[in-house]
This record gives structure tokens, sequence and C-alpha cells, in this order.
């Protein structure tokens, strides 16, 4: 059996600190972001502490109930972190941070959801470097628990873990965030060496090896999805016009019947086609497309 990373040499143990604030790091990067776009205000979050605990002493420090979302990693690694919060941070979270409840809502864990569903949507890329394996997250699950015999999961009153610490903070705003992360996730993370991508450049022989048997980075975002949006045409109205519209309108765009529609992807045109129907679905026949290079840069 694996030692536990708090089990561990000192020397061990500074490396799994180093390599736990890395994933840390990369975790949060995006959090910012994305908490912005999803509670409607300027937020960072900046990871204040990375140390192991109990879950015991982790929940005495936050106000009970506790909203615990379980996040399940669905590709690129396996186990599950817990995101746990106090009662006030969920609120604020959910977009109602003076709402008088005392318990949380069913729309309050529908609102959660979402937000902490386009954190881990917007975590993906950062950790890519890190695990060099694209990751993604199953939908996550909120658990309210009021009371400690109510722990759901596997988790444990006297369970050892690490848990990385971050505050979101903006406009009078304070959000602190707890991320687990269990022996078996943390002992998976700190199999990973730092600064192993700055490494000193390989020699002609090792270089060929490694090309033989190790992807190349487009190999790494290969299965990542990206939005796919097919244009018909764009027009420009007033606002009085826009409130006359009503069921029957017709709105005039840039483009004549017969013109091509143009390919988006990321936002950015990458070919233009013709619209035509596939067993009664609307589908693109693309009649012409930027190069490969530009379609590389439409990527990033």
């Amino acid at each position: 059996m694996s030692p536990s990373p708090v089990e561990s040499a000192p020397a061990m143990v500074d490396l799994a600190v180093e390599n736990l604030e890395r994933f840390a790091a990369a975790f949060f990067h995006a959090a910012g972001p994305a908490l912005t776009t999803s509670l409607n205000k300027p937020l960072t979050v900046q990871v204040v502490q990375v140390a192991t605990t109990t879950v015991k002493a982790l929940l005495d420090d936050l106000d009970a109930p506790w909203a615990m979302i379980e996040m399940t990693y669905q590709r690129g690694m396996t186990g599950t972190h817990w995101l746990i919060v106090s009662r006030r941070n969920a609120l604020v979270l959910a977009a109602d941070p003076t709402a008088e409840v005392v318990d949380l809502e069913s729309r309050h864990k529908e609102a959660i959801r979402d937000t902490v569903n386009q954190l881990l949507h917007a975590a993906g890329p950062p950790l890519m470097p890190l695990f060099a394996r694209s990751v993604a997250w199953a939908p996550v699950t909120v658990h309210v628990v009021a009371r400690d015999e109510e722990l759901p999961g596997d988790l444990a009153m006297d369970q050892r873990l690490w848990v990385a610490r971050a505050q979101a903070q903006g406009e009078g705003t304070q959000i602190d965030l707890a991320l687990t992360i269990d022996e078996g996730l943390a002992h998976d993370i700190c199999s990973f060496r730092p600064g192993a991508e700055a490494a000193e450049p390989a020699a002609p022989g090792e270089r060929r090896e490694r090309e033989a048997g190790a992807p190349s980075k487009i190999d790494l975002i290969l299965d990542v999805t990206l939005p796919v949006a097919v244009e018909l045409g764009r027009a420009r109205m007033q606002i009085q016009d826009i409130l006359k519209l009503a069921p029957g309108s017709v709105i005039a765009l840039d483009k004549s019947a017969g013109d091509p529609v143009e390919l988006f992807i990321n936002e950015r045109p990458i070919a233009k086609g013709e619209v035509v129907i596939i067993d009664e679905n609307f589908g693109v026949r693309l009649t012409s497309i930027v190069t490969a290079t530009e379609r590389i840069r439409t990527l990033r």
C-alpha cells in the first residue's frame, strides 16, 4: 500500500505540498472570471492555504448547515473533490446573499449547481499542463448537511485529507471556499514532478524517443469540445423596434437568399457553406474553409 502524503518523509511532504499548491493554483486560476460571469459581479480568487486537516476540524470552522458540493472526475483522473462552504457563502454562490433562510432551498441548490459547473468548466484548461491530459467532471451534486451524522458519500468525521482554501473577493463580497483532496487524489497529484515541462532540451536520440512515445501538445486537446455556431446573417435594430416585435414579424438580415452561411468556432469564423437537410435535420455543407494554421489559432 502506498504511503499517504501526510505520513511520508519530510522531503516527500515538501514535494506533496508543492504539487498540491500547483494543483490548487491551477484549479482556481480561472475561478475569478467564471464566478464574475455567473454572479454578475467582478471577483478575483486567491488560494490562501493548502494544508492537511480532518473533516471534523474543517467543518468546525464553518457555520452549519454546510453546502457540500460533490465533484467527481469523468475523464482524465479518478476520484471526487468536495467543495465545502458555509450557509452564508452558499447563499452568495446562489446569487441570493440577503436571503433570510435557515436552510438552503431547492432554488439555491440549483443556482449553486450552475455556478460550480461553470467553475469546473473553467478549471479544465489550466489543469491540462499539470496532468498532461484533459480532465472533465460529471455534473455536480449539492448536498445540504446540518449535522455531523449526515455526511454524504464516504466522508467520515475523523478522515484526514488535504484542503485547499481559497477566497473570492470583490465589491464588498467575500466567499470562502474549501476544496478537499482525499488521500487517493493527493497521491496521484503528488506523482507529478514539478518543472517537468521546463526540462532541459533533450539530445536528438532522446527527442526522437519522446516523439515516438509521447503525445504532442495538440494531441492533449484533441478530445476537448468547442462550441460551433452557424450564422445566417445579422441585423441592427433600434430598441423601439425590438419592443414592437411579435410572432409573425420579419427581420431583414444583411445577406441575400442563397448567400453562404458562416461557421464560427470559439466565436471566430473558420468556414462558409450552404444549408442542407439531412434526415429532417438542418446541416451545413462546407464550401470553403480557412487553413489548418488558422484553425489552430481558433482553438486558443
